[in-house]
């Protein structure tokens, strides 16, 4: 009886063991996972920072491209003449109205794959990290094939034909002529709503999205 009962007590002390060890390795598992978690949230945060920051500065170019435009119109429009028009600020850099924003994700996807974004708890932050980077992603993409698509069609002949011209009042008159006139037309109204909608969408998630991050890692 001694021994069946000091076998059991040997049996328990072993399950025992066994069980903390366990319980020790796992913990120390997860553990290893909510750090590495973290440290994939700051560098997602690095990005979305970068992300805004060039947000500002794709709206930026598309205002001034936008003005550019508007000088087009005026001169098509006989409002603004050769001896007014700016050389330097008329007929550089127009191609500002044709940029598309294109964000970084390879942080989170590298989260992504690892498997370790599925032990966020947060769900908040969960449903944050599905808008920007799936609902607002697709979005971007599929404007800035649009965009790029038309841009292709239009853009090009018109820079291809202002390049040959050499002389200001050549271009100028390439202007004048009204020719692309409807392009003009259509690349502001793009541009507009590439800003107004799509930007403003990106943003408003980007931002919501650096929020709930800071609020969970700090």
């Amino acid at each position: 009886m001694n021994i069946l009962a000091r076998g059991g007590i040997e049996f328990l002390a072993v399950l025992l063991g066994i069980t903390i060890s366990l319980w020790v390795d796992e913990n120390s598992k997860k553990k290893d996972i909510q750090l590495s978690l973290k440290n994939d949230l700051i560098n997602i945060r690095a990005d979305l920072e970068n992300d805004l920051a060039e947000i500002d500065r794709i709206d930026s170019l598309k205002s001034l491209g936008i003005k550019q435009i508007d000088n087009y119109n005026h001169i098509i429009n006989g409002t603004k003449t050769l001896s007014e028009v700016d050389s330097i600020a008329l007929f550089t850099g127009y191609g500002n109205v044709t940029l598309s924003f294109f964000p970084m994700g390879s942080s989170y996807l590298v989260s992504l794959n690892s498997g370790r974004i599925n032990y966020i708890e947060n769900l908040n932050l969960i449903t944050a990290l599905s808008k920007y980077y799936q609902n607002s992603y697709e979005r971007i993409k599929a404007n800035n094939y649009l965009f790029d698509e038309f841009v292709n069609k239009h853009f090009f002949s018109f820079v291809a034909k202002m390049t040959n011209k050499k002389t200001v009042k050549a271009k100028y008159n390439v202007i004048r002529s009204g020719e692309f006139s409807n392009y003009f037309n259509e690349v502001k109204q793009r541009a507009i709503t590439y800003q107004n909608y799509v930007l403003l969408d990106v943003r408003s998630s980007a931002e919501n999205l650096l929020t709930e991050i800071i609020n969970h890692i700090e």
